[in-house]
């Protein structure tokens, strides 16, 4: 195969891969789909193996590939037309049961060549409260519906009895089977797509192609690896806040990375499992620390799974927070995926200094509400997913609004709460001082506030980060940390708990929360004292914050007092220096 037949075929496989990502954006129903993008498509060889991946959530890139090869095995029988779903995490290693997946064989000739997979989230699919994802389940049947690898279309013909028994498990069944549907027929509508790529160059050769891109993928890995030093790096350690049962037991996660060569081994290590629901599959963990690593040492190539061959993760036995034992309650696995997601960025830090940001704030969270609406009387379902920042950089700032490497999925705009929900937006900012501070700042947090205009409502937050903030590297400041808060008509405002299951408001009441910062990079005190100026000036930064954190004297017409500035920075922060090896992180941060 000619080089320009092998990036041709390829592109085009990532082309139609993309284009099945905004049919679904289009033909989806619910507000997680079409405005947060919570969903994935990937296709797949004929052994499984990941080729090609749409505009990705790498936290689904693991459970989809996991999935594939569960029903492979369990189907063998598979003809033309027939697809397949599947959400229980234990069976097929669903990251939890509101991600929906529906896996489609395609054929030539009756012969499989390959798969087209998507994930989606639901926003309700049953369990003990509306939502479904209630952040003090104590087992994995409190979490929802409950779907083994099943078919879902038989040669072309859906199965009825599939749509009754999901349908019969949902407060919104129009919305959840309308977004099912658009998933088995995007899926579909993919199969025409690559019935072209095959019927143009042939199945061997495409075959071929897709095999010759996971061995380019695998080989320039290899070399950028070679060139980092040998040697063990960390651990690295960081806490979640609880599991939303026991609120005084924290959790902890480790990473230790071992270089060796041309490969990387990252050794995971955690608490035992949590009665809670902040358990995580090892299979989910896996595939985004690979995608972590391609995301440092070879971003312009694509993913697939070439990138799994040089990288190993072991984690710690079964029973355990990072592999936990079934049935034990999952919901909430971003959380844990942010925190490994911190810990792994600093063991990287410490390999390749230059080329890794800070942590980012992992304080993202998802907030869900529900409710009879009071125009048409019907149940809705209300899922918003928001972000705290991004790490610094080497040699710049986080972003500020957005969330960890591994979690590619879109704030809720207003416009769209606004019009589908009985609720009000009243306040959505930037949180100021939230950004860890370091030479480079870490990226802020945002502020959201939402009056509820429906007679009643029942919330739930599935958060963290409310005592343990990203603590940064290489001598930054920690983030700020998270909060919450309700205000009722006449009352003050009451702080709330990062996990909250089932809370009831009612109208005019004001919910509060506001996300905890990224990490920063380096020492504080060493950033150009314009830069802390202008933070002031943007509102990003405090004048207090200026002072303590960053020795900057910020006079009251925002000019910089140059000698209250030096005096400030003659003497060494003692927060702000370099913190040794094996000194701990993850330090909790009161708010003032």
């Amino acid at each position: 195969m000619n080089a320009i037949e092998l990036e041709v075929i390829y592109q085009s496989t990532l082309q139609i891969a993309r284009e099945l990502t905004l049919n679904m954006l289009r033909t989806g129903y619910s507000t997680i789909i079409k405005e947060s993008q919570d969903f994935t498509f990937a296709i797949f060889d004929a052994q499984g193996r990941m080729v090609a991946q749409g505009i990705p959530q790498p936290l689904h890139i693991g459970p989809l590939a996991a999935q594939v090869g569960e029903i492979r095995r369990r189907f063998s029988d598979a003809a033309p037309g027939d697809a397949f779903i599947v959400n229980h995490p234990y069976q097929a290693c669903q990251n939890h049961s509101t991600d929906v997946t529906i896996i489609t064989p395609m054929f030539v000739d009756e012969r499989i060549v390959g798969y087209i997979g998507n994930t989606a989230h639901k926003p309700d699919l049953g369990g003990k409260v509306p939502g479904t994802n209630a952040g003090d389940a104590t087992d994995l049947f409190q979490e929802g519906l409950l779907i083994p690898p099943l078919r879902i279309l038989r040669r072309g013909e859906l199965l009825a009895d599939i749509e009754r028994v999901i349908c019969a498990n949902t407060r919104t069944p129009e919305v959840t089977w309308g977004d099912i549907t658009a998933q088995v027929n995007t899926n579909t509508y993919g199969l025409t797509r690559f019935a072209e790529l095959f019927a143009k160059y042939g199945a061997d050769k495409v075959l071929a192609c897709w095999q010759r891109w996971m061995d380019i993928c695998e080989t320039a890995l290899r070399k950028e690896i070679e060139k980092v030093p040998d040697g063990r790096y960390g651990p690295e350690s960081d806490y979640l806040d609880d599991d939303g049962i026991d609120l005084g037991k924290s959790y902890r996660i480790s990473v230790s990375l071992q270089v060796k060569g041309d490969t990387l081994h990252f050794i995971l290590d955690s608490d035992p499992q949590a009665h809670g629901p902040i358990n995580l599959r090892p299979c989910v963990s896996k595939n985004f620390i690979q995608c972590l690593v391609k995301m440092v040492f070879i971003p312009n190539l694509p993913v697939n799974d070439g990138l799994s061959r040089p990288v190993q993760v072991s984690y710690p036995p079964e029973g355990s927070l990072l592999n936990p034992r079934f049935p034990a309650p999952v919901n909430m696995y971003v959380r844990p995926s942010q925190v490994t997601t911190s810990v792994a960025i600093r063991a990287l830090a410490r390999a390749v200094p230059g080329r890794v940001p800070a942590p980012g704030s992992a304080a993202g969270g998802s907030i869900s509400s529900a409710g009879r609406h009071p125009q048409t009387g019907r149940w809705y379902s209300q899922y918003e997913i928001l972000s705290g920042g991004t790490g610094a950089r080497p040699d710049g700032d986080g972003i500020s609004a957005m969330d960890e490497l591994v979690v590619n999925v879109m704030n809720t705009p207003i416009e769209a709460v606004e019009s589908e929900f009985p609720v009000r937006v009243e306040r959505y900012e930037l949180a100021q001082d939230s950004g860890g501070p370091g030479t480079f700042r870490g990226g802020l947090g945002v502020r959201r506030q939402w009056r509820i205009l429906g007679d009643e409502s029942v919330i739930n937050l599935r958060t963290d980060r409310f005592k343990y903030s990203s603590p940064g590297i290489f001598g930054a400041k920690p983030a700020h940390v998270s909060a919450a808060s309700l205000q009722s008509v006449g009352e003050a405002a009451r702080p709330l708990t990062s996990k909250v299951a089932g809370l009831r408001l009612k109208k005019d009441d004001i919910l509060s929360m506001e996300f905890a910062g990224g990490g920063g990079w380096g020492d504080p005190r060493r950033r150009a004292p314009e830069r802390v100026r202008d933070d002031v000036v943007r509102g990003y930064v405090s004048r207090e914050a200026a002072r303590d954190d960053y020795g900057v004297a910020v006079t009251d017409d925002l000019s910089i007092d140059a000698d209250a500035t030096a005096e400030l920075r003659g003497t060494e922060s003692i927060a702000a220096r370099p913190r040794e090896s094996g000194e701990p992180v993850g330090f909790p941060l009161a708010r003032e």
